[in-house]
C-alpha cells in the first residue's frame, strides 16, 4: 500500500484500503475523477452537489465544488447549505477512513460561521493531528473536533467550520 495513505503501522479499514488500491493503479491525473465517483456513487447528495476529491493523506483531505447553478442561492454565490456539505464531506472522509471497521463515525455537531458572501467556487481542506489519528485507531471510542479551512476564488474564507466526530462500536456491549 502506498505510504502516502497509510501512515502509520495501524490496520487499514475497507474505505482506507480501496482508496489504497486506487491511488496505486490510477494515474495520479486521474485520482481526483476516481476518488470523486467512488465517494459520490456513496453519498449521493454530495454526487448531487459536485462535490470533487482532490487528495487524500491519512491526515489530510481536499474537496473542491464548483458554484454551479443547482447549488447557488438567490445572488448567485453558493448556497450555505452546499458549503457545509463541502465542509462536512471533507471531514467525514478523513474520518471514515480512519475508523476501523469495527467502529461507526458519527458526526456530532457542525459549527458554521458564516464570514462573508462566497465569491465563485471553494476548496476546502480539512486535517486531523498525527494524535487524533493514533485515537482514532487505539480508542474504543471518542470524539475528535476536524478542523477545516473553506477559501473560494477570492483567497478568503467566507466560512469557518469545524465538524465534531465521533467514533462508536458497531457491537453494543451487553449489559450484564
Amino acid at each position: 500500500m502506498p505510504d502516502h495513505i497509510m501512515g502509520g503501522s495501524y490496520k487499514l479499514n475497507k474505505m482506507a484500503t480501496s482508496i489504497a488500491k486506487l491511488q496505486s493503479v490510477v494515474p495520479s491525473s486521474f485520482q481526483p475523477l476516481a476518488l470523486s465517483y467512488v465517494f459520490n456513487s456513496m453519498v449521493k447528495l454530495a454526487g448531487t452537489a459536485g462535490i470533487r476529491i482532490e487528495s487524500l493523506t491519512h491526515t489530510t483531505a481536499r474537496v473542491s465544488l464548483q458554484n454551479k447553478k443547482k447549488i447557488q442561492n438567490h445572488i448567485g454565490g453558493l448556497h450555505a447549505c452546499s458549503m457545509a456539505l463541502a465542509a462536512e464531506s471533507a471531514t467525514g472522509i478523513l474520518i471514515g477512513m480512519n475508523v476501523p471497521d469495527t467502529h461507526l463515525p458519527l458526526i456530532k455537531s457542525m459549527k458554521v460561521d458564516f464570514i462573508r458572501r462566497c465569491e465563485g467556487s471553494i476548496n476546502v481542506e480539512a486535517s486531523i493531528t498525527d494524535d487524533d489519528y493514533k485515537r482514532i485507531h487505539e480508542e474504543d471510542k471518542g470524539e475528535v473536533t476536524v478542523k477545516c479551512t473553506v477559501v473560494d476564488e477570492s483567497g478568503k474564507e467566507p466560512i469557518k467550520a469545524d465538524m465534531l466526530w465521533a467514533w462508536v462500536p458497531k457491537q453494543r456491549r451487553s449489559k450484564l
